[in-house]
C-alpha cells in the first residue's frame, strides 16, 4: 500500500510542518507500511505499536500483535499467552533485558510496562540501542541478560530465527542451535510523531542530574528497516554518596575504579614505549647517511609484501633498480600483533637510516616520529579511488583522529587513481594537494596484462575447480565495526539457503570472500557446500575477480578493480543508511555505485535471477575515478617518486 499524501494531510499528521519536513514524515511513514507489509507477505508476526508514552519513570507501549489470526492458527490463545514473551535486545547481543509487565489478550492487543531506573536488574537500563522483539520462550531463556561474547561462540539472528553457534579455532561454525523465534516492532505507519531527540516528544525520557550525569531513553527507528529501538544514553554520577551502601553500587564503582585503575596503567606503559621508540629513532638518526638509495616496504597488516608495495617492488626488479637501490622489508600480521624487543629496536633503527619509506594502509607509529628533510614517506594504500572517508574527514565520528593528531601528516608522497581522489584524500589526510601523485594503482596494471589475466585464471581454476564452465557470483561485503579489533559482519543479513536454491537452477557458483578484519566464517549449509565456496582465507581478492561473472558487494573498494574488468555489479546495501550515519562517504552512494542497489535479500535473488544490473553506469565510473587505464601505473610511480623525474 502506497502512503497518500493528501489523506494524511486530511488527518493533520503533516499539521505545522514546511514542504520538505512532510516528505520526510511520508516517506519514513512509507517505510514502516512496507517493512509491515513484508512481515504480512511472510506471514509472520510481529508487533505494531500504538501508543508510546512515558508517566514518570515508567515507559508505557501499547499496539497490536501483527499475524495474531495465523498464530491462532498454530494452537490456541493461552498457549500463545504463556509461551511468548517480549525483550529488549543489543545488537550485538551483549545486552538484553525484561519489561516488569507484559500482557496480550485474547484480541492480540498488548501492553508493556518498563521502569527505566530498575528494569537492568534493579539498575538503570545501560547505555546502548535495544531492539524490542516478540520471542518464543525457551529453556533458560532469561540466562540471555548473562550471555558473554567469546571468539568461539555467538548468538545469530537470521531472519526471525535466533541461532546459538560454536566455532572452531579457525572460525569455521562447528555447532548451530536454534533457540528460538524472534519478530521485530514497527510503530504504526500512521502514527504521526518522528522519532527525535526532542525533550518535549512523549516517546522520550531526558534528565540530565547534573553537568557529569545523565540518563537518556529516547524512541527510536533502525534507518534501514523502521524497526522499533531504545536508544538508551546514560551516564552514572561517579559518587553514589548515601547511595554507595546499595552493595550492587558498591560492586559497580569498585569495577570502575579497577578499570581506571588498570587502564592508567596501560596508558602509562604505553606512553613509556613510545618514547623510549623516539629517543632511539633520534640516535639512530645521528648514523644515517640518507644517499638516496635505501628503501623499506613495511606494512602493519600484512605478514609478508604484497599489494601494491609488492608490485613496485616486482617492477624494480624486473628494471634491475636492484642494482642502484638497497631493499629492506618489515611485516606484520596485523595491527593487533606485537613485536619482539629486538624487532622493534630493528623496525625503529630501519625507519631512522632509510631514504623511502613506503606503506599500505594506517600505521600509527610512524606518524609520532621526525624524519630528515630527505627521507620520502610514500604511502601506496591497499585499494583504489576515495569512496568511504577515513582520517580528518571522519571528524565527528567515534574513531576520527583527534583535532592534534598527527596522523598521516609525515607523508611526502601520496599515490592516487584521479583527481577526485587526489581532492578527497588531500582532505581525509589534511595534506596539500601537491603530495598526490595522480599515477594510477599499481595493482589494476594486471587488468591490463593479458599474459597475467590467462596465467592467474588458469591459477584460480585450479583453487576453485568447481568454477570451470559455470557461471560464478562473488559476495564481497565489507566489514562493519571502526577497526580490526571489534571488526564484524552481520551474517544473518545474508540466507545462503535461499541463495543456493538459485545456484541450483542455474548451474551456477558462490565465492565467498569475506574482508579479511572478520575472523569467522559463514556457514555454509552442507547441501550447497559443492556450489558455495569459502575464499575468506585467499588474501588477494583481485585474482579471484578473473574468474567472476557478477560481483555482489555493498560498500567495499573491490568495486574499482571489477569495474576495470567491464564486469556487472550489485549493492546488497542493506544497511545503507546507518553506515552512512556511521562512516559515510565522499558522495552521495546512489550517485557513486557503477550498479544497482538494493536493501533487501528477496530484492537481491530476484536481480540475480532477472539479471537486472544497471550495467549503464558503468563507463561513467570509470572515466571519473580512473585518469590512466594503460596498465603502467607502477612505471609511473618508480619514474616520478623514486627516481625523480618530472609528472
Amino acid at each position: 500500500m502506497i502512503i497518500n499524501m493528501t489523506n494524511l494531510n486530511n488527518m493533520g499528521i503533516f499539521q505545522g510542518f514546511e514542504d520538505e519536513q512532510a516528505h520526510t514524515i511520508a516517506a519514513q511513514l512509507q517505510q514502516r507500511n512496507d517493512e509491515i507489509a513484508k512481515m504480512k507477505k511472510k506471514q509472520k508476526p510481529f508487533l505494531r505499536i500504538t501508543k508510546i508514552a512515558f508517566k514518570r519513570i515508567i515507559l508505557n507501549i501499547e499496539g497490536e500483535i501483527g499475524g495474531w489470526d495465523y498464530l491462532l492458527e498454530q494452537t490456541d490463545w493461552t498457549k500463545l499467552k504463556n509461551h511468548y514473551g517480549v525483550r529488549f535486545v543489543s545488537d550485538d547481543r551483549k545486552r538484553v533485558f525484561y519489561p516488569d509487565y507484559f500482557e496480550v489478550d485474547s484480541e492480540g492487543k498488548f501492553q508493556i510496562k518498563l521502569n527505566i531506573m530498575c528494569s537492568n536488574k534493579e539498575l538503570p537500563l545501560q547505555t546502548g540501542l535495544y531492539d524490542l522483539v516478540l520471542f518464543q520462550k525457551y529453556p533458560k531463556y532469561e540466562n540471555e541478560t548473562n550471555w558473554t561474547k567469546d571468539p568461539k561462540g555467538d548468538l545469530l539472528r537470521s531472519g526471525t530465527n535466533l541461532y546459538r553457534l560454536r566455532y572452531d579455532d579457525d572460525g569455521y561454525v562447528q555447532e548451530k542451535k536454534l533457540l528460538t523465534q524472534e519478530y521485530p516492532a514497527f510503530i504504526d505507519e500512521t502514527l504521526p510523531h518522528l522519532c527525535n531527540n526532542l525533550v518535549k516528544n512523549p516517546w522520550n525520557f531526558k534528565v540530565n542530574k547534573t553537568k557529569f550525569s545523565w540518563l537518556h531513553v529516547l524512541s527510536n527507528e533502525d534507518m534501514d528497516t523502521a524497526r522499533f529501538q531504545l536508544s538508551v544514553n546514560y551516564m552514572p554520577f561517579p559518587n553514589y554518596g548515601v547511595l554507595f551502601l546499595h552493595h550492587k553500587l558498591r560492586l559497580q564503582k569498585i569495577r570502575i575504579g579497577l578499570s581506571t585503575w588498570k587502564g592508567n596503567i596501560y596508558k602509562d606503559i604505553a606512553d613509556f614505549k613510545m618514547w623510549t621508540f623516539q629517543k632511539l629513532n633520534c640516535l639512530f638518526q645521528k648514523f644515517a647517511k640518507h644517499e638516496g638509495n635505501i628503501i623499506l616496504f613495511c606494512s602493519n597488516a600484512r605478514a609478508e609484501i604484497g599489494g601494491n608495495e609488492k608490485f613496485i617492488y616486482d617492477r624494480m626488479l624486473e628494471r634491475n633498480l636492484d642494482k642502484k637501490f638497497q631493499f629492506r622489508f618489515d611485516f606484520k600480521n596485523n595491527i593487533n600483533t606485537n613485536r619482539s624487543i629486538w624487532k622493534m629496536i630493528k623496525f625503529d633503527y630501519y625507519l631512522a637510516t632509510s631514504d623511502v619509506i613506503v606503506l599500505d594502509d594506517y600505521y600509527p607509529i610512524i606518524y609520532d616520529l621526525k624524519y630528515d628533510k630527505r627521507v620520502k614517506v610514500v604511502q601506496v594504500w591497499h585499494a583504489c579511488g576515495a569512496f568511504k572517508t577515513v582520517g580528518f574527514e571522519r571528524i565527528g565520528k567515534k574513531d576520527a583522529p583527534h583535532f592534534n593528531s598527527l596522523t598521516h601528516k609525515c607523508y611526502t608522497h601520496v599515490i592516487v587513481s584521479s583527481e577526485i581522489s587526489a581532492k578527497h584524500n588531500a582532505e581525509a589526510f589534511c595534506l596539500s594537494e601537491d603530495k598526490f601523485y595522480i599515477t594510477g594503482i599499481p595493482r589494476t596494471d594486471l587488468f591490463f596484462n593479458q599474459s597475467y589475466r590467462e596465467i592467474t585464471t588458469e591459477k584460480m581454476l585450479e583453487c576453485f575447480p568447481q568454477c570451470k564452465g559455470k557461471k560464478v557470483y562473488l559476495y564481497a561485503p565489507t566489514f562493519r565495526g571502526t577497526n580490526a579489533r571489534d571488526a564484524y559482519f552481520p551474517f544473518g543479513a545474508v540466507d545462503l539457503e535461499q541463495w543456493g536454491q538459485l545456484l541450483e537452477e542455474e548451474d551456477a557458483i558462490l565465492i565467498l570472500k569475506m574482508h579479511p578484519f572478520v575472523t569467522q566464517h559463514m556457514d555454509i549449509p552442507k547441501n550447497y557446500r559443492d556450489r558455495i565456496l569459502d575464499a575468506t582465507d585467499y588474501r588477494e581478492v583481485n585474482d579471484i575477480l578473473f574468474l567472476v561473472d557478477i560481483l555482489i558487494t555493498d560498500y567495499s573498494s573491490v568495486i574499482y578493480e571489477m569495474s576495470l574488468l567491464r564486469k556487472p555489479m550489485i549493492f546488497y546495501a542493506f544497511d545503507q543508511h546507518s553506515y552512512e550515519y556511521s562512516r559515510d562517504f565522499y558522495e552521495p552512494y546512489e550517485e557513486t555505485v557503477p550498479g544497482k542497489i538494493v536493501h533487501d535479500f528477496d530484492e537481491l535473488i530476484d536481480c540475480l535471477r532477472n539479471g537486472d544490473y544497471e550495467y549503464y553506469k558503468m563507463d561513467h565510473f570509470i572515466q571519473k575515478n580512473f585518469a590512466h587505464t594503460d596498465g603502467k601505473s607502477t612505471d609511473r610511480i618508480i619514474d616520478q617518486i623514486f627516481l625523480d623525474k618530472k609528472r
